[in-house]
C-alpha cells in the first residue's frame, strides 16, 4: 500500500495543478499558466515534468453533462539515479469533471479519468529506492492537524486505459514484469470506506520473471474481476473473478492483506474449466493462430492455494495440483497423435520453509504415435534433494518438431532413452543420486534458420553408470559419434569416468569447417574460419594435468588446418594460416608448412614446441625451437594502447611491446622488412631468445637508415610499467644527421650532429628504460664505446661562428673531421667524450667535454694558431716580445665552449691562456737568447747584445697600446727568463 499511496501523491500534485489551471485561469495566459505550474512543479516534485500549455484544452460537449478537461503529450523523467528513465508518458490525459459541481459546489468531484497510450515504468533498485518516489518529504516539523476536506473528491465513477505499456523492475525482491497491449476499464468510489473496484482488463502479452527464472513468456491474458476494498485499502477481497492466460482459465477465493511490514493473504485458485485444449494452450509455440484447429479430447483438473504471510524473511505455505486424464491432440497436418496423455502432479509446502517443498510427479505417460513416454520424479525437499525418478522414451524428432515447433529450427532422427536416478544430491560431500541411463540417436538432422547448412547423419550411442552415488564411480561413455556437415565427416569416441579425478580416453578423426560451426553455435565477439583435419588420440588424468605429470598424458596424432582466419572485437587485426600442419606426441608437436598473417604482418614457420600440454591446461611455460621468416613485419600492429590523450606525435596511441612470461622460444629469425614506429628496418637475420618476458638478441643484424646494424643485447617486459633494455650496438656507415635526426639519445646529447655531413660507425653499449611509448627515458640512460668517423664536415653552426669570431680567423668557419676515434660515455644525464682532434680549417683542434640532459654544453678546445693569426689583443702581446717579424709563430689557445647548442658562450680561458702565451714568449726569449750569443761571438758587447734583446723594434703601422698588469708581468717575467739565460750562456762562454 504504500507504494500504491506514494504513487498517487507524486502523480496527484502533478495532476491537480495541471487540471486547477485548466478550469480557472483564462487562455490568454497560457505563459503565466506555465510559469506558476513549473514553480509549484520544482517546488513539490523531484523530476523533470515535460508539457506544453498549448496542449490544454476544455470541452463540454464531449461527454456532457460533464465537463473534459485534456491534457496532451505530458511526461514525467526521473532524475539521479535514474536518469532518462521515464516514470510516465502518456499521448492524452483526458480528465472529467461534474458541470454542476463546477457551477454551484464546493467541490471538485472527478468523475472519470482516461490514459490514451501511457507508458509508465516503475523501477526499484536493490537498495530499496524507487523512481515512484518523487514528492519531496515535507520538511514541516509541526505535529500532523487534521486537515478540512479539499476542493477535489476522488470518488470516480470510471477510468479507463488504452493501449498501455507498463514495465515494473523491482531489483530488492527480485522481481520483473513486463506488459504490452493494455486495455482496462474500471469503476469504484475512493471516498468510500468500503467499496468494490469493477475491473475489465486485456493484455496482448504479458511476462513475468522472478529471480532469473521466467515463468510467463509473452502470454495473452484477460482480467474480468469485481475486488472488495476495505480497511484503508489495505485488504483486499476476491469476489467474481476469472483470469485467461491464453486459453487457459482461472478463478480464486480469499483474501489478500497488505500490512506494515508483511504481506497477509488467503487465496485459492481453481480452473473454472476442465478441458485439456486449456492447458495446453500454455505450452510454447503451441498457442498460435492455428490453435483452434487442433484436435484435442481429455480431462483437466487445476487447482491449488497460497496461504500465509509473504516478507522478507518468510514464505506463505502454498499448494498446487495438476491432474489430466486420457488426454489427446493431433494437428491438422500431422498423420499420427500424441495419444494416451496421463500426468498427476502435486508441489506441496506445509510451512513456508521453501527448502520443504514436495515435487511428486507421480504419474507422465504419453505416446507420440507408436513411440511412448514414461516418467515419473518424487523430489521429497530442495535441500540435499533426496529424488527417485525415472524417465523412458522413444522419439521421432520429426514429428516432434511439429507438434511443438521452435521457430528457426528443424530437427528428425530417433532418439531413445532409458534412465533412472535414486539418491540424493550434496555437493559438499560430492555424493549423488545412483544413476544409470542410456541414449542413443541415430539418423540424426539438424539445421537451424541463421545457417543454411544441416549437420547430418548424427548419431551416437551413450551410457551413464553410478552403482554407489560416489562421484569417484561415475563412469560415462560416448562411443560410434559421427556427423556429417557439407560433406566433412567427423566421428570419435569417449570414455570418462571418475568425476573426483577425470579419467578420459578420447580418439577424434574427420574434419571441421570451424565458419559452419560457429555460425551454428555463434561466440560473441569472434568469427572463426578454416578448415581442420584431425586424427587425434590422447587419455590421462586430470590428476596427472594439475601435478604437471605430463609423461602420462599419451597423447599422439596429426592435424592440418587450412584457409584460417580469425577475427576478435578485442584485436585490430585479423590472424590468418594459409596452410599448417603438426605431428604431435606427448612431448612436443611438430610445425611443418605453416604460413600465415597477422594483421599486415606475414609469417613461415616451422619447427618444435614442447610442453604443450603443461602450457594448455596449467599456464606453464611453453618451449619451442622455431624458424621465422617474413617479408613483413609491423611491430605497430602489436603495441599495446597506452590510453593517453592524442598529441601531436603519431606514436602517442603505441605502447609496449609486451614480451610473455610462460614462452620459452628460440626464433631463427630472418625477416625482409620490419616496421616499427617511424622506422623501417630491412634485412634482419639472427637468433631471438624469449624467455621468462625477455627477449635476447643475439648477434641480430640488420639495415637502418642507410647504416649496417649488429646487435645483441636484452629488452625485458617483465615489469611491463618500466621495460627495460640493455644492448650492444655495432653500426657501420651510418649518415650522422640521419641519427640526429631518428634516434632520441643522439638528438638529445648531440644536437650538432644534425648539422654534419657525414658517415660514421661505433662499437657502443647502451642500457636504460623505455617508456610507456617505447621511447628511452633519458634520465635513465648509461652507456660507452667508440665512434669512428671516417670523413665528416660542419658548417653554418653557432658553436664555429663563435669560435672565429673571438680567434678572429678568418679561415677556420669549416670544421672537418677525418679519421676520428672518439671515446665517449653516458651517464647520469651527461654524455661526456675524451679528447679527439677535429680542424678549424687548417687548424688542428683538439675537442673534449660534455652535454647534460637539460641541453647544456661544456667543452674545452685547444687549437695551435700562427701568431700572426690572432686578434690585435693576443698579437701585440707577442710582438712586445718575439718582435713583428715573429707573426708564424705558433700560439696555443684554450677556449671554452659553454651555454647550451642554440645559445653557446664562447669564452678564453684566462688562467690557462696566460701560462701559454708564458710559454710562448719564453719560447721566443730562447730564440732571441741564441741570437745574442751569436752577437758576442761576433764582437758585440754584452751591454749592447742585451739592450738589442730588451728594446723591441718600432712597428710604424701598429697604434701606440697600453699594456695592463697582465702583459707587465709577463714582459717582467721575460726579461728575468732572457738575463738568466743570457748569463748561464756567458758562463759557457767563459768555460
Amino acid at each position: 500500500m504504500k507504494i500504491v499511496k506514494k504513487i498517487l501523491i507524486g502523480l496527484a500534485v502533478v495532476l491537480v495543478l495541471l487540471i486547477a489551471a485548466a478550469f480557472i485561469v483564462p487562455v490568454v495566459f497560457k505563459d503565466n499558466i506555465k510559469a506558476a505550474i513549473d514553480k509549484e512543479i520544482e517546488k513539490n516534485v523531484n523530476a523533470d515534468v515535460v508539457f506544453d500549455v498549448n496542449n490544454f484544452s476544455l470541452s463540454v460537449f464531449r461527454n456532457f453533462p460533464n465537463i473534459t478537461a485534456e491534457i496532451k503529450e505530458l511526461g514525467v523523467f526521473n532524475r539521479a539515479p535514474f536518469e532518462g528513465t521515464p516514470l510516465f508518458v502518456v499521448q492524452r490525459l483526458d480528465v472529467e469533471v461534474n458541470l454542476k459541481d463546477v457551477l454551484f459546489g464546493d467541490r471538485l468531484r472527478l468523475k472519470g479519468i482516461t490514459l490514451v497510450e501511457p507508458q509508465i515504468t516503475v523501477k526499484v533498485l536493490a537498495d530499496g529506492r524507487a523512481n515512484y518516489d518523487i514528492a519531496y518529504p515535507s520538511t514541516d516539523t509541526v505535529s500532523v492537524v487534521e486537515e478540512e476536506p479539499g476542493s477535489f473528491s476522488f470518488g470516480i465513477d470510471h477510468w479507463e486505459i488504452i493501449n498501455g505499456e507498463l514495465i515494473y523492475d523491482d531489483a530488492s525482491i527480485p522481481f520483473y514484469t513486463s506488459i504490452r497491449g493494455l486495455n482496462h476499464t474500471g469503476s469504484g468510489n475512493f471516498n468510500e470506506k468500503e467499496f468494490d473496484l469493477k475491473t475489465k482488463t486485456a493484455l496482448e502479452g504479458i511476462t513475468v520473471r522472478f529471480d532469473g527464472v521466467e515463468y510467463i513468456t509473452n502470454k495473452q491474458a484477460v482480467v474480468d474481476a469485481v475486488i472488495g476494498i476495505s480497511e484503508d485499502y489495505t485488504r483486499y477481497t476476491f469476489k467474481e473473478n476469472v483470469t485467461h492466460l491464453n486459453d487457459f482459465a482461472l478463478s480464486a477465493e480469499g483474501w489478500f492483506k497488505m500490512n506494515e511490514n508483511d504481506y497477509g493473504m488467503d487465496i485459492s485458485f481453481s480452473s473454472p474449466e476442465n478441458t485439456f485444449k486449456s492447458l495446453l494452450s500454455l505450452v510454447p509455440g503451441v498457442y498460435t493462430q492455428d490453435f483452434g484447429k487442433i484436435e484435442t479430447k481429455g480431462d483437466l483438473v487445476f487447482s491449488g492455494f497460497v496461504k500465509g504471510i509473504f516478507s522478507d524473511t518468510q514464505m506463505p505455505a502454498f499448494n498446487l495440483n495438476l491432474k489430466v486424464d486420457d488426454a489427446m491432440f493431433k494437428y491438422p497436418d500431422l498423420p499420427t497423435a500424441i495419444t494416451n496423455i496421463n500426468m498427476d502432479l502435486l508441489v506441496d509446502n506445509k510451512t513456508g520453509v521453501i527448502e520443504n517443498t514436495l515435487v511428486d510427479l507421480k504419474k507422465l505417460h504419453l505416446d507420440f504415435g507408436s513411440n511412448p513416454v514414461d516418467a515419473r520424479l518424487l523430489i521429497e525437499n530442495l535441500k540435499d534433494y533426496r529424488m527417485d525418478g525415472q524417465v523412458k522414451a522413444s522419439l521421432n524428432l520429426a514429428e516432434l518438431g511439429k507438434m511443438f515447433p521452435m521457430e528457426g529450427l528443424s530437427m528428425a532422427g530417433l532418439f531413445t532413452v532409458d534412465a533412472s536416478a535414486k539418491g540424493v544430491y550434496d555437493s559438499l560431500k560430492k555424493i549423488i543420486p545412483a544413476v544409470n541411463a542410456s541414449l542413443t540417436l541415430k539418423d540424426g538432422y539438424v539445421k537451424s534458420a541463421e545457417f543454411p547448412l544441416p549437420l547430418e547423419k548424427l548419431r551416437f550411442t551413450s551410457s551413464i553408470k553410478n552403482a554407489s552415488g560416489k562421484m569417484a564411480e561415475t563412469f560415462v561413455t560416448v562411443t560410434d559419434f559421427g556427423m556429417l556437415m557439407d560433406g566433412e565427416s567427423f566421428g570419435g569416441n569417449l570414455s570418462l569416468q571418475n568425476l573426483d579425478d577425470y579419467t578420459w580416453d578420447l580418439d577424434a578423426k574427420g574434419g571441421i569447417d570451424l565458419e559452419k560451426i560457429t555460425r551454428i553455435f555463434p561466440v560473441e565477439g569472434m568469427t572463426l574460419a578454416g578448415k581442420v583435419k584431425a586424427d587425434i588420440k590422447t587419455k590421462g588424468k586430470y590428476s596427472d594435468v594439475k601435478a604437471s605429470r605430463y609423461d602420462k598424458l599419451p597423447t599422439s596424432g596429426s592435424a592440418s588446418l587450412k584457409d584460417f582466419k580469425f577475427n576478435s572485437t578485442d584485436l585490430p587485426y585479423a590472424v590468418t594460416i594459409a596452410q599448417s600442419e603438426a605431428v604431435f606426441d606427448p612431448k612436443k608437436i611438430e610445425l611443418k608448412n605453416t604460413s600465415g598473417t597477422i594483421g599486415k604482418s606475414d609469417f613461415a614457420v616451422s619447427g618444435a614446441i614442447s610442453n604443450y600440454i603443461g602450457y594448455v591446461f596449467g599456464n606453464e611455460t611453453i618451449k619451442g625451437n622455431v624458424s621465422f621468416n617474413s617479408t613483413l613485419l609491423d611491430l605497430n600492429e602489436f603495441m599495446t594502447d597506452t590510453g593517453t590523450a592524442e598529441t601531436t606525435t603519431d606514436n602517442s596511441s603505441l605502447g609496449v611491446i609486451p614480451v610473455p612470461q610462460n614462452i620459452d622460444f628460440i626464433l631463427h629469425s630472418n625477416i625482409k622488412t620490419v616496421k616499427m614506429m617511424d622506422f623501417v628496418i630491412s634485412n634482419a637475420t639472427g637468433d631471438i631468445i624469449v624467455k621468462d618476458g625477455v627477449a635476447n638478441l643475439n648477434g641480430v643484424k640488420f639495415n637502418l637508415l642507410g647504416g649496417a646494424f649488429t646487435v645483441t643485447g636484452a629488452y625485458n617486459t617483465k615489469d611491463i610499467n618500466h621495460p627495460l633494455y640493455d644492448f650492444g650496438l655495432k653500426i657501420d656507415n651510418m649518415s650522422v644527421q640521419q641519427a640526429a635526426n631518428s634516434f632520441s639519445i643522439v638528438k638529445t646529447y648531440a644536437p650538432i650532429a644534425g648539422l654534419v655531413n657525414g658517415n660514421f660507425g661505433t662499437d657502443f653499449k647502451i642500457s636504460g628504460e623505455l617508456g610507456q611509448d617505447m621511447m628511452p627515458l633519458m634520465n635513465t640512460v648509461n652507456g660507452s664505446g667508440l665512434i669512428n668517423i671516417a670523413q665528416a664536415s660542419l658548417t653554418q653552426s653557432k658553436l664555429v661562428s663563435g669560435i672565429t669570431s673571438l680567434t678572429k680567423l678568418d679561415d677556420a668557419d669549416n670544421v672537418t673531421l677525418k679519421d676520428v676515434l672518439m671515446s665517449a660515455s653516458i651517464k647520469d644525464g651527461q654524455l661526456s667524450v675524451k679528447p679527439f682532434n677535429v680542424k678549424f680549417g687548417n687548424y688542428v683542434t683538439s675537442v673534449s667535454g660534455s652535454t647534460n640532459l637539460n641541453g647544456g654544453i661544456n667543452y674545452a678546445l685547444k687549437m695551435n694558431v700562427p701568431a700572426g693569426k690572432l686578434g690585435s689583443q693576443f698579437q701585440g702581446l707577442v710582438n712586445q716580445y718575439a718582435g713583428s717579424n715573429n707573426s708564424t709563430s705558433e700560439v696555443p689557445l684554450q677556449i671554452g665552449l659553454g651555454g647550451s647548442f642554440t645559445d653557446p658562450k664562447v669564452t678564453l680561458l684566462a688562467q690557462e691562456q696566460k701560462e701559454q702565451v708564458k710559454e710562448a714568449v719564453t719560447a721566443a726569449a730562447q730564440e732571441k737568447g741564441k741570437q745574442a750569443v751569436e752577437g758576442l761571438l761576433a764582437g758585440e758587447k754584452p751591454k749592447d747584445a742585451l739592450n738589442n734583446l730588451l728594446s723591441p723594434k718600432k712597428d710604424t703601422t701598429a697604434k701606440t697600446t697600453t699594456i695592463d698588469s697582465t702583459k707587465t708581468d709577463v714582459k717582467q717575467e721575460a726579461q728575468k727568463a732572457l738575463e738568466d739565460k743570457l748569463q748561464n750562456l756567458l758562463k759557457k762562454k767563459k768555460n
